[in-house]
């Protein structure tokens, strides 16, 4: 009967043992589901400085783009210009914000240039867990993107640079460039001067403007002859499609009606027949100014390079600048990942800033909330990216600034940089 008892008290004492264990086993799940919950915090040290900072989840950035199509090579550029930034800032450990480093992963759609396709990419892209656009490639899918980017209220940062974009009030579409309207005000100058210095005066100066009949040429053609009509300049002009590759009819009209200078805004495929057509129509030693287009490298590969010798144009990058040591640095770079297979161009060095515009938008924001976001490229106040200071202004516009480049021997060569920031307002207490 003693013995019994014994047995009986010693399981009785199991089983209370057994069950305050399992309530401590509970109590340390309980905390464990909380950390998986909430963000990884850093560590503290006695001083309070951190000691470490954990790893969270990837921070999805979307790249909408034509991969395919008449301006792959354009999208090619922008994608890998994005994937240089990205692996840059991974090597680093990612995004440091205060509760851990955050890598940054790379989706990409191909939107083949397209106004109604690009919805649907963007909207996968969003569905997919991007927190943030970059792309389209065009002002004109931009402008059709207005209705979509308020709905998903996830920001969007490209090149497009229609004067047209800011009117839309959009607060979350964001341009890192200069727009045509200051493109145009530095290129409009450019004619003019060349033009006096070559024949001593502006007398007998008509300039044939011949753009794109989308909204990247038609935006810009209306601020060309805007500023020749205020400086009392004659020109004429002429509107094409987007992957015409014959021009020639337009270039002979343009003669006739009696053009000794030229400006034109269009795309990769029209620039080459721009291009081929003035060649073959005798225009030798022109001056001639383009949009960037004419600046990028698979472009000026689809021409010969006597066809635009000491050709001009706005450009924010140049594979040769000697004036920028932060294009220099990314040049350099980029031949280091991709033994210069593509050459960088200005859509690669583009979306390589637009990148770190971004990245530095989120470490502003201490946040990958896309609202987050959006209000801290809302605050941007000289940052500094290879293109230039960024400056948010109310709506759309970050950067005031853009070189002159002239092609030599198939070589964009930068002669010349010009910022309008302070004009405008911006950096000057920076």
């Amino acid at each position: 009967m003693k013995r019994l008892f014994i047995l009986l008290l010693v399981a009785a004492m199991l089983l209370t043992f057994s069950a305050c264990a399992g309530q401590q086993t509970a109590g340390e799940g309980d905390d464990v589901t909380d950390q998986v919950e909430k963000p990884a915090q850093p560590e503290q040290t006695d001083n309070g400085g951190e000691s470490s900072k954990e790893s969270g989840e990837e921070i999805i950035f979307g790249l909408t783009t034509p991969v395919t199509g008449p301006q792959a090579a354009g999208g090619e550029q922008a994608q890998k210009g994005m994937e240089l930034a990205i692996e840059q800032i991974n090597n680093r450990g990612g995004i440091e914000l205060s509760y851990g480093l955050h890598k940054i992963k790379l989706l990409v759609e191909d939107d083949q240039g397209d106004s109604t396709l690009c919805d649907t990419t963007v909207r996968r892209l969003v569905s997919n867990g991007a927190v943030c656009i970059f792309g389209p490639y065009f002002s004109g899918q931009t402008i059709a993107l207005d209705g979509t980017m308020r709905e998903l209220q996830v920001p969007l940062i490209n090149s497009a640079t229609s004067i047209k974009i800011p009117e839309l009030e959009n607060p979350w579409i964001w341009r890192n460039r200069c727009d045509d309207g200051i493109n145009v005000l530095i290129l409009g100058k450019a004619v003019m001067a060349d033009y006096e210095k070559k024949n001593g005066s502006l007398d007998g100066l008509k300039v044939g403007i011949v753009c794109v009949n989308d909204e990247t040429g038609t935006s810009a053609a209306e601020s060309y002859m805007q500023y020749f009509d205020e400086h009392g300049v004659e020109y004429y002009v002429d509107y094409h499609n987007k992957d015409d590759t014959d021009l020639t009819a337009y270039i002979q009209k343009a003669i006739s009606a009696g053009c000794n200078a030229w400006v034109s805004s269009t795309h990769d495929t029209a620039a080459v027949a721009l291009a081929k057509a003035m060649y073959e129509a005798g225009l030798r030693d022109q001056i001639v100014y383009m949009n960037p287009i004419i600046a990028q490298s698979q472009v000026i590969a689809m021409m010969e390079n006597e066809w635009i010798e000491g050709w001009g144009c706005v450009a924010d990058y140049s594979e040769t600048d000697t004036i920028n040591p932060l294009s220099q640095e990314f040049t350099k770079s980029w031949n280091e990942k991709y033994n210069g297979n593509p050459t960088p161009d200005v859509m690669g060095a583009l979306y390589y800033a637009h990148t770190l515009v971004i990245e530095e938008a989120i470490k502003n924001a201490d946040s990958y909330e896309p609202k987050a976001i959006r209000d801290a490229i809302a605050e941007l106040n000289g940052f500094e990216t290879l293109i230039g200071r960024a400056y948010a202004d109310e709506y759309t516009n970050l950067i005031y600034e853009i070189g002159v480049a002239k092609i030599y021997d198939g070589v964009p060569t930068m002669v010349e940089r010009y910022s309008m920031a302070e004009e405008l307002g911006f950096g000057v207490n920076n």
